[in-house]
């Protein structure tokens, strides 16, 4: 039913922002290319003689790449936050070096017994020295001074101790990396020094000035007084002008809401029952779901055994005495840790989506259920043979292909290549499972808004495996801007972008199929939620190549355009409200209501954890210092755990509730799923407040008053006050893990209780369906 509505001008601005932040994004990628920091082909000191050789400085991202240090330290402030930043670290030992040679030199002294003005001066001379660009671009030749290639022997002299027998490194096992193994991407010589030629390389491009500018390729980052790196003054500026958009932005969006009524209608009645029967038929595709949500609640409970075993490192190097760290250390952890994350999420809605297709095309589709068993057993493999490959490879069991089957070595990309393209191709399958049902669906010339909302749902579903085609595009030889620029593409455009969009389109096409919410007003709704969440999403992650680009580009976009991602994320809590309002005004027998308290959770931590701890930690003034630290943690958890997992709970409590046996869902039973809400809310609350945001206040202190490489020692956590902070997580954690516990009993317990599958039965019940939401559409209209 065609009611002559359309929603051709909606249609109109959404593409348009997307072309319009999308070319920004690109265009701007292209600039980061083009004044990307040399890799030369050869480093030598002022005699000519070569120091460090192209090949040494790939070989050592390889390493780098293939023992998953990303998954331990940082490089560039990107990675984990137990190690070191290997540049601010190799910085500060570099610029040591250089002072001590001048020590030397000129005093035939140690540095340290020097007096403070013969002190002052040497520093002087290394800021100054540091500074000069002497890389000549037509030789593809960096020339070191004589004080510089002083630095760099004291950086190898330094990790070749740390990574040899190095068992005062936390969470590692002793003399991890083979020195003498040459595996893939690698060349002959040793690993440990051609490691510290990439460090070196990271150091030298943070400290020194791009060619006829006045700041390094870095932005001045990482803050360092002693190598002349402080904040750049536009970052204060646009720090600035980013609060007053923000200002200006809440209220133009609000007016734009107010004015044309962009919220979701409600269609119920506190005191009117609600049409809704979860116990009708399902189909056989349908009863294969659940077996995906037990395999999810493993991965669940896996992840946060994962993520408590990292916590303890941070105190202890052992666990409780026990050398885990030769069987799963740090990096190991991280990397399962944050891979688990997306495989237990992303498997969530894939199972959604599948329980979806008969639904929205009213029957089973033929075979079906063979393309569901196909690809819970591509995951299987996939999720299993990745973490194998993982942990393989960190350990050096894997070597000659480690990029392919082991760790690819960036972190949110841990996957080698090949099970990168296994996931891709799963979510292939997947887009084809739905397109069986949704592109029959989206062709009905009647009941156009519901048309129009199927089409917004699938269009979202595609975009999940196209937009993780960017990972592709990263080898282990890429250069790190490079690499880097598109790793951001999976961790924030792909799951801070194309996940969140997708989610707020399966809410309301959830709010209508379960006949909450009218079908007009929700598509209407959508249309402006996607707007405001990738208008600004997009071009907002410019907010992590502040320290990768030219400045005067990505200071101004990223700040201005991060400070507005808040605003739509905030919004969201109304329609917290609206959940938080189904579920104490609709009848006691209302089915779904263990979904609603997670939508409600939901709601509260897309404006708290993705919007206000991203707003702290997004402006430039702030970045500059906190990149890197434990305030970035506090954010990755609540915006991921408390927005992307709650509502993947949220979705896969109503799928079950759909699937298993009414006797399941006792007073007792929906007890438990109350108590598993509370129980992971209030834990996941006690790691950000309790732990995470206080330890990430005194670290950003730290680095305030004696620079960022000092904060980022493991020194740091060992101190009395923060050391008890971590182990105060322990409470948290242990709360958070018992509401998982009590979700995988249900869940196993629903495993259990399944409907049988009647797909004649089913495809009756839902063309039966189909008439009624037609005829109340139509009832809606004329009102």
């Amino acid at each position: 039913m065609n009611t002559g509505y359309s929603y051709k001008r909606l249609t109109k601005v959404l593409v348009f922002t997307l072309v319009a932040a999308f070319s920004i994004l690109i265009a701007g990628g292209f600039a980061i290319f083009k004044n990307e920091a040399p890799r030369p082909s050869q480093i030598v000191n002022q005699n000519g003689t070569e120091l460090i050789s192209k090949q040494s400085l790939l070989s050592g991202q390889a390493v780098y790449e293939k023992y998953g240090l990303a998954d331990y330290g940082t490089y560039l402030g990107n990675g984990s936050y137990l190690g070191p930043d290997y540049t601010a670290q190799s910085l500060h030992i570099y610029l040591k070096g250089m002072d001590q040679y001048y020590a030397q030199s000129l005093y035939r002294k140690d540095f340290k017994k020097l007096n403070e003005l013969q002190q002052g001066g040497i520093k002087a001379q290394v800021k100054k020295e540091i500074k000069v660009n002497r890389y000549d671009a037509k030789k593809q030749t960096l020339t070191l001074t004589a004080a510089q290639t002083a630095g760099l022997k004291t950086l190898q002299s330094y990790y070749r101790k740390e990574f040899i027998n190095n068992p005062e490194q936390a969470g590692l096992p002793a003399s991890m990396i083979n020195q003498n193994k040459t595996d893939a991407f690698m060349y002959k010589g040793n690993k440990i020094d051609q490691l510290t030629s990439f460090f070196f390389w990271g150091a030298w491009l943070s400290s020194t000035n791009r060619p006829d500018r006045s700041f390094t390729y870095t932005n001045n980052w990482p803050y360092d007084q002693d190598a002349g790196n402080v904040m750049p003054a536009e970052a204060m500026v646009w720090t600035a002008i980013s609060v007053a958009i923000l200002v200006v932005g809440i209220g133009v969006i609000i007016y734009f809401q107010r004015r044309y009524q962009f919220d979701m209608e409600s269609r119920y009645l506190p005191d009117s029952p609600v049409d809704i029967n979860p116990d009708s038929p399902i189909t056989t595709s349908q009863r294969k779901v659940p077996k995906y949500f037990v395999i999810v609640m493993l991965m669940f409970l896996l992840q946060i055994l994962m993520g408590e075993l990292m916590a303890h490192y941070y105190v202890e190097n052992s666990f409780f005495g026990l050398p885990l760290q030769n069987i799963w250390p740090f990096n190991v952890a991280k990397a399962w840790h944050l891979q688990l994350v997306i495989f237990w999420v992303a498997t969530t809605w894939l199972a959604t989506g599948i329980y979806i297709v008969p639904r929205v095309l009213r029957r089973e589709p033929r075979n079906q259920g063979k393309l569901v068993d196909l690809l819970f057993w591509g995951l299987i493999i996939c999720v299993g043979g990745s973490m194998l490959g993982e942990w393989g490879s960190t350990l050096g069991i894997i070597n000659k292909n480690w990029w392919l089957f082991g760790n690819s070595g960036w972190e949110y990309l841990e996957l080698g290549k090949f099970w990168q393209i296994v996931f891709i191709l799963a979510m292939i399958l997947w887009v084809v499972i739905l397109m069986r049902g949704f592109i029959p669906a989206m062709k009905r010339k009647f009941d156009y808004d519901r048309t129009r909302l199927t089409t917004l749902l699938f269009c979202g579903a595609i975009a999940i495996p196209a937009f993780y085609l960017a990972s592709l595009f990263i080898l282990p030889n890429s250069h790190v801007t490079f690499a880097d620029y598109w790793r951001w593409w999976i961790v924030h455009l792909w799951v801070e972008g194309i996940f969140e969009s997708f989610a707020v389109i399966l809410i309301g096409w959830l709010m209508v199929d379960m006949k909450l919410t009218t079908v007009r007003s929700t598509v209407r709704a959508l249309y402006f939620q996607v707007i405001l969440l990738l208008g600004s999403g997009v071009v907002g992650m410019g907010h992590h190549y502040f320290w990768e680009g030219d400045h005067s580009v990505w200071l101004a976009l990223g700040a201005c355009f991060s400070a507005l991602e808040i605003v739509p994320l905030c919004l969201l809590v109304w329609e917290a409200y609206t959940h938080y309002r189904v579920y104490k005004d609709t009848q006691k027998v209302f089915p779904y209501k263990g979904t609603f308290i997670f939508l409600m959770w939901t709601g509260i931590w897309n404006a708290v954890g993705a919007g206000a701890l991203g707003f702290l930690i997004n402006a430039p003034a702030i970045n500059y210092f906190e990149h890197g630290t434990q305030w970035t943690s506090a954010h990755a958890h609540a915006s991921m755990a408390g927005v992307y997992g709650m509502f993947s709970i949220a979705i896969m409590l109503y799928t079950l509730r759909n699937v298993t046996k009414k006797s399941l869902w006792t007073p007792k039973m929906e007890k438990a799923v109350s108590w598993a809400a509370w129980l992971t809310n209030i834990g996941l609350a006690g790691m950000v407040f309790i732990t995470l945001l206080p330890v990430g206040q005194i670290q950003l202190m730290d680095a305030l008053k004696n620079g960022y490489w000092h904060a980022r020692l493991l020194s740091f956590y060992h101190q009395p006050d923060v050391a008890a902070l971590l182990w105060a997580r322990m409470a948290p954690d242990l709360i958070f893990t018992a509401g998982v516990v009590v979700l995988l009993v249900i869940v196993v317990k629903a495993f259990f209780n399944l409907k049988k599958d009647d797909n004649k039965g089913a495809q009756q019940a839902l063309e039966k369906l189909a008439v009624q939401d037609e005829q109340e559409d139509a009832a809606e209209l004329r009102d």
